[in-house]
């Protein structure tokens, strides 16, 4: 799906509720990380499954999608997340993936207030990052993975509406079909 470096990533759980993929970031220090694919609801027929992303609680196997780890690897990390993508089709071909970030929440804002330190005033600097690191590399690529995928992007709006993807647009998040 795109030619940076990424991590190996090891297929731990694949059930009706879930599919996981656990990987070592390997940066300043070592870190578990995991994707992790679970059924949210149903469109057009198709299971949509959210894309969900962050550090690997191996105690209790919770993931913490809402920490920063600045572990100095992101690139390959994202890469690494990247290539799940074509696994989860090739074993999922009739479902849907939802990408949103944990920093799209309506109450992100009000949260993320409490220990900023970045003195955002008016407008949060953190709101949405998250989404548009993906919606950049669907921008950057769209011709290339429009080959393979459908896009459709959720509009930030009054009342948000799916739409067909167009590049450059802002969304909150990212619904991605795999063609036939």
């Amino acid at each position: 799906m795109n030619n940076i470096p990424a991590y190996k990533t090891e297929l731990v759980d694949s059930d009706t509720r879930k599919i996981q993929y656990l990987f070592e970031s390997k940066g300043e220090k070592s870190i578990i990380k995991a994707i992790e694919y679970t059924p949210v609801a149903k469109r057009d027929g198709k299971v949509v499954y959210n894309l969900g992303f962050g550090d690997y609680n191996e105690e209790d196997g919770n993931i913490f999608d809402d920490t920063n780890s600045n572990n100095g690897d992101m690139r390959k990390v994202f890469s690494t997340v990247l290539n799940t993508v074509p696994k989860f089709f090739k074993e999922n071909e009739n479902a849907a993936i939802w990408v949103q970030g944990s920093d799209s929440a309506d109450d992100f804002k009000q949260i993320c207030e409490v220990d900023c330190t970045k003195n955002c005033d008016d407008v949060c600097k953190n709101f949405n990052r998250r989404i548009k690191t993906y919606r950049y590399y669907v921008n950057r690529n769209f011709v290339e993975l429009s080959k393979e995928y459908i896009f459709f992007g959720y509009t930030n709006s009054e009342n948000p509406t799916l739409v067909q993807y167009i590049p450059e647009n802002e969304y909150i998040g990212i619904l991605v079909f795999k063609k036939k």
